[in-house]
């Protein structure tokens, strides 16, 4: 039974930007009892936290904007490593060709992209589209994984600037600093706690090839999932699998 739990949170705790759901909320305050918790996001601390709701302060770790900000569960800051203004540079031409590429229509032209500090999101339709627009645009992320290819010239001078591109959420493409990603995060939290990797997983919805997740591929076991209705019954099934053992 793994003690430490790695979570996604777009489509793997939440819906898009959205906050956690009652019934469900009541499962993660009953695993955040018995265990370590941790969510793993391209989004900020502050985004984090709205959607897993100010309720659970102080009872989960944080690796905000892909784990290149970190928080212990008590608030405490870990590390935080921003991006430099050269990389910055690279990746704010990079979406204007992303722009070009998919050339659609969008509501707000600054509702589009976001310089969390650590990383740089851009949301192809805007981050706070109606959400069955963002849910219907690119489920299968294949239309995302075209576009990185079609750009393979822009991508290696991303490259060269020390930054990595990966697309997230239902929209978005995430830019980070080169190798670290999801997976070198969590196994630099690990080491500093002191946890056991094989005592750990992680919890995603994009492990497959491409995906945001596929980086904690061979880092710790994984457990892929469609959405959070999928997560809440695995969560459901540990919660009663370690109470079934307190009674026994």
């Amino acid at each position: 039974m793994p003690k430490h739990f790695f979570f996604d949170l777009d489509k793997t705790l939440t819906t898009s930007r959205s906050p956690l759901t009652v019934p469900h909320e009541e499962l993660f305050d009953k695993l955040c009892a018995q265990n370590d918790v941790v969510v793993v996001s391209g989004g900020s601390s502050q985004q984090i936290r709205e959607q897993i709701t100010p309720r659970f302060d102080g009872r989960y770790f944080i690796l905000a904007q892909s784990g290149n900000e970190a928080y212990d569960k008590s608030g405490t800051a870990l590390w935080n490593e921003p991006l430099t203004e050269p990389q910055v540079k690279e990746i704010v031409a990079f979406i204007e060709k992303l722009k070009e590429y998919f050339n659609v229509p969008v509501k707000n032209e600054n509702d589009l992209w976001e310089n969390r500090g650590a990383q740089v999101s851009y949301s192809v339709i805007g981050f706070h589209e109606d959400i069955d627009k963002k849910y219907a645009f690119d489920p299968s992320e294949e239309k995302r994984q075209a576009a990185l290819k079609a750009l393979g010239d822009d991508r290696i001078a991303l490259a060269n600037a020390g930054v990595e591109v990966t697309p997230a959420g239902t929209t978005t493409f995430n830019f980070l600093p080169k190798g670290k990603h999801k997976g070198f995060n969590i196994l630099r939290l690990i080491k500093q706690e002191a946890w056991r990797t094989e005592e750990s997983i992680y919890v995603g919805d994009a492990l497959f090839p491409g995906g945001n997740d596929e980086s904690v591929i061979g880092i710790i076991p994984t457990y892929a999932v469609t959405n959070p209705d999928d997560t809440f019954k695995y969560i459901e099934s540990i919660v009663s699998a370690e109470k079934a053992n307190v009674v026994h």
